[in-house]
This record gives structure tokens, C-alpha cells and sequence, in this order.
């Protein structure tokens, strides 16, 4: 019975986000009460306040104790760190017409610390995914992912590989559950810059993350540059 409310709960938490985006409020503004919340999405008080508690937990919203709920953060292309997301869901949830281009795919033999990072049996190759993510004319996100090549065992070819990794390996029976993470300041290579038709002077923000399952398998490796002037990403850090 908790599946149905959590999927009404993460609806309402990205109808919540449109609202903060359509009426244009900042941190430090006041959120609409629960029961305006509720008059307005036509949903109960369990709903409201289990989206409520997802934003909190995404880092954008304040519950200060008897005067209600706040907003902490800018939305837009500004996600929360501790949120683990792929990138077509994290661009999706922006309602952002994207078009995701596929670079190369190809079979490749792993270096040793790719063998170790993603702790592969002796003799297994990887696939290596390569893509673009652009809105209009605009190149958003560049990416590389690699993963065991027996966590999708039909052909290559076969594969749709426009879509979410995330959701391809979760069709295959591999649930990815966390990552570690790290973010740094970077430009691009003249040679890959020239390639992607961008400024080798733009600042990219690259995500480097492993992702894992409930049991610590780590099943992924990716590279995500994200394009300095349309992504940031925050962390609420507290002092308790």
C-alpha cells in the first residue's frame, strides 16, 4: 500500500519545485502552508507533507518549528549532491526537451584500475558509452559510462542506448542504490573540446561517481562533464 503514496508524494514534490519556479521564489522565501498545498494539488495531508519531506532531504526546503517551511536553495539546474540521480532523470524532472546523441559505444579491454575500481573477474571486458545531451542547440552534458559487459548481455546493436543507463540496468536485474562521488572544476582538452564544437576556455563541472548496489557491487563508472553556466550543485551542511 506505500507504493501508490510514494509515487503521489515524488509527483507532488516535482509540482511543488514548477510552483517555487512559476511564482518565482528565492531562499529565504515562504513556501504555501500544507493546507494551501492541498486545496491546490487536490491531495491529502500524508502526501504533502511525505513531498514536503523530499525536498527537505534533497537540501531545498527548511522546516523552521511553528512558522512553517522555507525554501533554502535556488531550483532550476541546481540539484542536491546527496541526491542520486541519472542525468536523463535529473534532466527530465526540468521538463527540458533534450536530444541525447551516441558518441561511440564499443567493447573495451579495462586498464588496472578500471579492473579494480568496478572489480571485474579476470578476462571480462567493458562497455564503454559515450554521449552528448543537448537542449536546442545548447550541448548541456557530456558523458562516458562503463560497466561489466555481462550486466547486458544481448548485442550492442540491439540496445537502445538513448535512454537512462539507470533504468536499462534496473530491466536486467541490477538495482543501482548509491554512489561515491566526487565533483571538480575542469575544462575540456582542446582535442575533445574541438570535437564537441565548445570553447576549450568553459568551466565543466565533472561528476566522477561509482555506483553500487544494496550489496556493495559496484556496477558503473561515470564521467559526467556538466557545462559550468547551466549546472551547480549544493550540499546543506549543518553543525549538529
Amino acid at each position: 500500500m506505500t507504493t501508490p503514496r510514494r509515487t503521489l508524494a515524488v509527483q507532488l514534490r516535482d509540482q511543488i519545485r514548477d510552483l517555487v519556479t512559476t511564482e518565482r521564489l528565492n531562499p529565504g522565501d515562504k513556501l504555501p502552508s500544507e493546507n494551501d498545498l492541498i486545496a491546490r494539488f487536490g491531495v491529502g495531508r500524508t502526501t504533502v507533507r511525505e513531498a514536503l519531506k523530499l525536498l527537505e532531504q534533497d537540501g531545498v526546503v527548511q522546516t523552521r518549528q511553528g512558522d512553517g517551511r522555507y525554501l533554502t536553495a535556488q531550483l532550476g539546474l541546481d540539484r542536491p549532491l546527496t541526491r542520486l540521480e541519472g542525468v536523463t532523470e535529473m534532466l527530465a524532472s526540468r521538463d527540458l526537451a533534450v536530444h541525447n546523441t551516441v558518441l561511440d559505444i564499443q567493447l573495451v579491454e579495462p586498464d588496472e584500475e578500471q579492473r579494480h575500481r568496478l572489480r571485474l573477474a579476470a578476462g571480462e571486458a567493458l562497455v564503454r558509452l559515450e554521449r552528448r545531451r543537448q537542449h536546442r542547440d545548447d550541448l548541456l552534458l557530456y558523458s562516458i559510462d562503463l560497466f561489466p559487459r555481462s550486466l547486458v548481455p544481448q548485442p550492442l546493436s540491439e540496445v537502445d542506448w538513448t535512454g537512462s543507463l539507470f533504468t536499462l540496468l534496473s530491466e536486467h536485474g541490477h538495482l543501482i542504490a548509491y554512489a561515491s562521488a566526487q565533483v571538480s572544476a575542469v575544462t575540456l582538452d582542446r582535442a575533445l573540446a574541438r570535437r564537441l564544437g565548445q570553447p576549450a576556455t568553459v568551466a565543466w563541472l565533472l561528476l566522477t561517481q561509482t555506483h553500487h548496489d544494496s550489496a556493495g557491487r559496484p556496477l558503473l563508472y561515470s564521467e559526467d562533464y556538466h557545462r559550468g553556466t547551466d549546472f551547480s550543485f549544493h550540499l546543506v551542511r549543518r553543525r549538529d
